[in-house]
């Protein structure tokens, strides 16, 4: 009865604080009891699991703790803004402490899902599709805790006891145990195209990911990693059986059309947490405030729904990171929606520019924030300038500090379409890519590379390259730095660079406004509350 009360609490929880994933969650009264266990379909139980995805990989949470404490992304402190507590600075410098705010919530929205997942693991009948996406959602929420946090609380799948405390898992018992569970699951995981459910291929994908990283993760303190020739070969062949499916193919002709709000099954995309614009009440920080949260306040945006709105003069990129650039060059890097400068456009072609704003920004002429349409529904551009804080122009320059000189400084960076609703920005039908043909690709030729299996590297680099800038933007070699590089101008603000500059060896260089080189913080610390409450977790080291 006690099994049967902590599921129900849970899930009912779980049904009332999340949105549906392409899978019908139905709200269920209260009163019902124990006919909700009895009375829930398959996917209404398997629901909350992936939709507790989108804390996860929602709007701060995991995406601030891999890009924010990585040498592509900083909030400063601009004069009166964005200082929250020295939140962002402590991620900046490496100096976070147990309490941090984002460590502390990322690890709560990654226990609940594996809550979830384990709670849809246990009810679902094993066989089934659905138990098979329960214990690959279970995976893909310990790999998370794993790797931010080096712990996993785990409960099993098979005879699982409520009343139990949980196993804790690290190092090669955690690595094993999701390799074991996600090689149980894929016999009866769905094949073919669906960007939104957890398929063979997106099990495959995470196979990978672990792979790769597994000397990482089972000596986390190494003065350098050894990676098993064993393991790259495993990457190769769950890579290649990817590629050689036909399922996906890499986007060749607008690189950002993969982050728009219609990107549900684009044809690169093998899986993504899926978002939905219908409920300002659920909330949910989208990821589109990870574009919008950076631009200029006197930036003047208009919305799909046709609201005009402003950024916020958070987040920007960072001059270390952008000197890695080919800006020129690389369509990654920018691309106008609009001429920037000086004109009159009409209306209907004001969208916001992607990639990298650098330098003066232009946009909508406006009287004090308010935007002026000519009568012909055509629109001015002008420089832009804030009509709040310190009425600077918005000249986004690539020198930046923790310490801000004014609020426009700092390269800001436009990758995930804008898709809200109005003031309230939570809910956005933009999908959150968690695995893409790109990096299956990439993590090939990193496996080849690092095995000198003789395969061929540049031709798994240059697939990527070719599809983004065509053959004259082919390399004429590849070595482990070039695949670095190419991994930091495809995926970035993508939630990859913490994980792979301490893969690669950088996370104890310096950059801007960061010297520290202390091993310890190559994963976070567990926060007081669960350290105090749950039996076997232990603080990391250095953060005793």
């Amino acid at each position: 009865m006690k099994k049967q009360f902590i599921i129900l609490i849970v899930m009912l929880v779980s049904i009332l604080g999340y949105q549906s994933c392409d899978i019908e969650e139905k709200i269920i009264d209260e009163a019902r009891g124990e006919d909700l266990l009895n009375d829930a379909d398959d996917l209404s139980l398997l629901a909350p699991a992936y939709n507790s995805m989108r804390r996860v990989y929602g709007h701060r949470w995991f995406f601030a703790l891999q890009t924010f404490s990585a040498d592509e992304g900083m909030v400063p402190t601009r004069q009166s803004d964005w200082f929250d507590g020295g939140t962002f600075q402590e991620l900046h410098r490496h100096d976070w402490k147990p309490e941090h705010r984002y460590t502390r919530e990322t690890w709560e929205h990654v226990t609940t899902g594996l809550a979830n997942a384990t709670l849809a693991v246990d009810f679902l009948e094993t066989g089934t599709q659905e138990h098979a996406e329960a214990v690959a959602l279970l995976s893909h929420f310990m790999w998370v805790a794993l790797d931010a946090y080096g712990q996993v609380p785990y409960r099993g799948i098979e005879n699982i006891d409520f009343n139990a405390d949980s196993q804790i898992l690290t190092g090669a018992d955690a690595v094993n145990t999701i390799i074991t569970n996600l090689e149980f699951a894929m016999p009866n995981l769905p094949t073919g195209k669906n960007t939104v459910r957890f398929t063979q291929d997106a099990a495959k994908s995470l196979l990978a990911r672990v792979y790769l990283n597994r000397a990482v993760y089972e000596n986390r303190y190494a003065s350098s990693f050894n990676f098993a020739n064993e393991d790259m070969q495993k990457v190769i062949s769950l890579t290649t059986e990817i590629i050689n499916s036909g399922t996906h193919a890499l986007e060749t002709d607008d690189y950002f059309s993969l982050f728009d709000p219609d990107n549900e099954n684009h044809k690169e995309i093998i899986w993504a947490v899926k978002n939905e614009k219908n409920s300002v009440v659920i909330g949910g920080r989208s990821i589109t405030r990870n574009t919008t949260n950076g631009l200029s306040r006197g930036y003047i945006y208009l919305s799909p729904d046709g609201d005009f709105l402003t950024g916020s003069d958070a987040g920007c990129t960072l001059p270390d990171f952008l000197d890695t650039w080919d800006s020129a060059n690389d369509p990654r890097y920018f691309k106008a929606s609009y001429p920037n400068q000086e004109g009159t456009i009409p209306l209907s072609q004001y969208k916001v520019h992607r990639g990298f704003l650098e330098g003066q920004l232009y946009g909508i002429k406006n009287d004090n924030g308010t935007p002026i349409i000519n009568a012909d529904q055509t629109i001015d551009i002008v420089p832009v300038q804030l009509w709040t804080r310190d009425q600077s122009l918005a000249n986004h320059t690539r020198e930046v500090s923790l310490i801000a000189e004014n609020q426009s400084v700092g390269v800001r960076v436009s990758k995930w379409g804008i898709d809200d609703i109005g003031t309230n920005r939570d809910d956005t039908g933009v999908d959150i890519v968690i695995f893409r043909l790109a990096e299956i690709y990439l993590m090939r030729a990193e496996a080849i590379l690092r095995s000198g299996s003789g395969g061929d590297a540049l031709a798994d680099v240059n697939a990527v390259r070719v599809a983004r800038g065509g053959a004259s933007f082919a390399l004429t070699s590849a070595n482990l730095n070039d695949v670095y590089n190419e991994r930091g101008f495809e995926f970035y603000w993508e939630y990859h660079r913490r994980t792979d500059q301490i893969r690669f060896g950088t996370w104890e260089d310096s950059w801007t406004d960061k010297t520290d080189t202390d091993p310890n913080h190559r994963i976070f610390a567990i926060p007081p509350g669960p350290l105090a409450t749950t039996p076997g977790l232990v603080q990391n080291p250095g953060y005793e």
